[in-house]
């Protein structure tokens, strides 16, 4: 057998990390609203750009656009959980609102006071949180 003519093949070792990257990134872009799922794609899409890097000093482009939608739905979530804190501390008001908004969905779905289902009723709760912030 002659292997002089082969052309030897090399596959780059981050290309498996660097699309697992890309997927995951991707992923967390695309469930930034389901509040815990872009948290951990996001943060694993990062890590996962970093560990594709290697000892070489580029990342390859599904390394670098995983990395940049990691950090994008990231930043994104915490700027939503701020934003919605934020929210409920100025205005307490609406607490007491989504506990009353609650408390009727129960009695519609379950026939029954969340109270009767619970031990305790959702505009009670919001009621504390309310005070407690105030």
């Amino acid at each position: 057998m002659d292997y002089n003519n082969q052309n030897p093949t090399f596959h780059n070792a981050g290309a498996t990390m660097a699309a697992a990257s890309l997927f995951l990134g991707l992923g967390a872009v695309f469930t930034v609203l389901t509040v815990f799922l872009p948290l951990a794609f996001g943060g694993l899409a990062i890590l996962f750009a970093l560990l594709s890097k290697g000892y070489g000093k580029k990342m390859l482009s599904q390394a670098r656009i995983g990395f940049g939608c990691g950090i994008a739905s990231l930043c994104t979530v915490v700027f939503l959980f701020t934003t919605t804190f934020i929210s409920m501390v100025s205005n307490p008001d609406q607490l007491i609102q989504i506990g009353k908004q609650y408390d009727a969905i129960c009695e519609n779905m379950y026939g029954q006071s969340s109270e009767d289902l619970l031990g305790y009723s959702f505009e009670d709760r919001m009621r504390q949180y309310a005070d407690f912030f105030n």
